[in-house]
């Protein structure tokens, strides 16, 4: 039991180093243009990739860093914020994943946010306990008046 709670006590540094890894990626696409061809098709434009901006920075970036302070801080609400980043992150997974299987191109950057949203996947699962939707869980946590 002890090992899972040293565990936890830890699992604010994955969103803290994503976030880090993104704000490292817009950097790298800002700065070296030409990086910007490791993740694009030769059929998509430049734009495309450059239009992930708002939700990157938004979603990805600040929801990784809340989630790092709410998880290190142990805040009653960084739970939602987890399930709601890890939902981000699933989406653009597979919105990446689809237009890399459309345009044969992109894999680098599809790569990427699969091995993110694996990696939610487990920080979800460790944040839990491993009790992810199990009902006794729930129940667990309702408060009842028998003293």
């Amino acid at each position: 039991m002890k090992s899972r709670l040293d565990l936890k006590s830890w699992l604010f540094l994955y969103p803290l180093l994503q976030g880090l890894g993104g704000v490292g990626w817009w950097c790298l696409l800002l700065a070296v243009p030409e990086s910007r061809s490791l993740f694009l098709s030769e059929t998509l434009p430049e734009r495309v990739l450059l239009a992930f901006w708002l939700p990157d920075g938004v979603i990805f970036v600040t929801g990784s860093f809340v989630l790092a302070y709410g998880l290190r801080k142990q805040r009653y609400w960084a739970g939602s914020v987890l399930l709601f980043l890890t939902g981000g992150i699933a989406y653009v997974s597979l919105y990446c994943l689809s237009l890399s299987l459309a345009t044969q191109g992109g894999w680098l950057g599809t790569g990427l946010m699969l091995v993110c949203l694996s990696l939610m996947l487990l920080v979800c699962c460790i944040h839990t306990g491993g009790h992810c939707g199990k009902a006794e869980h729930v129940q667990n946590q309702i408060p009842t008046d028998d003293a």
